[in-house]
């Protein structure tokens, strides 16, 4: 007994006491190459660069930095979202009108990435904050200012690109949203022909969107946890803030996989979610069984491909199916397919509001409800499982026209 109550303790106390001892170690003078900890933030990447180069003139060498430009920042206005319940949540507000980035690349000489979120840090031992990616929480909260240390530093020849961004570990719809998409700004710049990709890990769902595009095993390789300086670190700016999809990139992919080619399909797809963890549709056979009626057939993402995911969606008319990752492959549906999204109670997200719409496709929603016996025992309501009225169902098919 005694036992299980000091690991309790351990496993609760153990983060804090990371963070103390991360703290102090920054305000040491120990470089986070040799054990330290980062020692501050660069808020632009360009000021730095021109700083830099201000010290080090190209008639000295030069500090090898640089930065070349490849888009200008673009303003795109979505349509409402349609549905048949009678007021839309005002989340999707946000969603609707948006200013997008200009896009960028990158090259820090002798810059390094570091633990599984791919955070970017200077020779001078700062942080980028433009390269963070931090879902809206202050760049002080990165992975790297916690951490008493960031692992043995392994150095890495030549020119490298990073794709990672932090969610990308434990979702491979941001991996394929705001990682791969990241390589449209590397290509259209120029830069791709020699540069080799860091990826999160050397998985299957993490390499085989990069093989599709063209990029074998020997360009590129997975960091994990590690922490690696590389000669050139190329580091391609992230198309929108997370969870926007920019109609530019989605039109890359699509093209470089060949979509574009393909004639609009004619399948009907339910995207299932039984095999999740969180956010199930506990009355998936009777909703799959009303769809199954009106020549919707099911398909579970999980055991295949990313080609054979492309393909099917490819051939789709009509997509459908509760919020999840699997709607990332709304990214290779045609233009006009209907697209059907279905959300527990607690967490309405348009991520994918904004991605159908980025393609050109018809976007409606539906909103569901819980049960006791269907709330997350972690206490999480953006987790927990839902049902949905088939009525609902019913009344959202007439409305998209897809009722026989």
């Amino acid at each position: 007994m005694k036992l299980r109550i000091a690991h309790f303790w351990f496993v609760r106390l153990r983060p804090l006491l990371r963070r103390i001892q991360a703290r102090i170690l920054r305000l040491l003078p120990i470089s986070s190459r040799d054990g330290g900890v980062p020692k501050g933030v660069i808020w632009d990447a360009a000021e730095w660069i021109r700083e830099t180069e201000r010290r080090n003139p190209p008639a000295s060498g030069g500090s090898g930095h640089w930065q070349v430009k490849v888009r200008d920042s673009e303003l795109i206005t979505l349509p409402p979202p349609r549905t048949i319940e009678s007021s839309i949540p005002p989340v999707f507000d946000s969603y609707r009108r948006v200013r997008y980035p200009e896009l960028s690349v990158t090259c820090i000489r002798r810059g390094r990435v570091a633990t599984s979120e791919g955070t970017v840090i200077s020779p001078d031992d700062r942080v980028f904050d433009q390269f963070a990616h931090q879902w809206g929480d202050p760049v002080w909260k990165n992975k790297v200012f916690e951490l008493p240390g960031l692992g043995r530093l392994e150095n890495r020849d030549g020119r490298w690109v990073t794709l990672i961004v932090p969610a990308s570990g434990i979702n491979v719809g941001h991996w394929l949203m705001d990682g791969i998409l990241r390589l449209s700004v590397l290509e259209a710049a120029g830069l791709a022909g020699d540069a080799k990709i860091i990826v999160p890990d050397t998985r299957p769902k993490y390499t085989q969107p990069v093989e599709a595009l063209g990029y074998g095993p020997d360009r590129y390789g997975g960091l994990r946890e590690g922490h690696w300086e590389v000669e050139q670190l190329l580091v391609p700016s992230y198309l929108s803030a997370p969870g926007f999809i920019r109609p530019w990139g989605g039109r890359w992919l699509r093209e470089r996989l060949g979509v574009e080619e393909k004639p609009p399909g004619s399948r009907r797809l339910w995207i299932s979610r039984n095999r999740a963890r969180y956010r199930r549709l506990q009355n998936e056979e009777e909703i799959l069984a009303l769809l199954s009626r009106e020549g919707f057939e099911k398909v579970e993402l999980e055991g295949l491909t990313f080609l054979e995911q492309v393909d099917i969606l490819s051939q789709a008319n009509a997509v459908a199916g509760p919020h999840g990752a699997g709607m990332t492959n709304l990214l290779f549906a045609p233009h006009g397919a209907r697209v059907l999204e279905l959300f527990p109670p607690e967490f309405v997200n348009p991520v994918f509001y904004s991605m159908a719409n980025s393609q050109d496709q018809e976007y409606y929603y539906l909103t569901g409800y819980s049960l006791r016996e269907d709330r997350n025992p972690e206490g999480a309501k953006d987790l927990d499982h839902f049902r949905v009225d088939p009525g609902k169902i019913v009344q959202s098919l007439k409305l998209m026209n897809l009722l026989a």
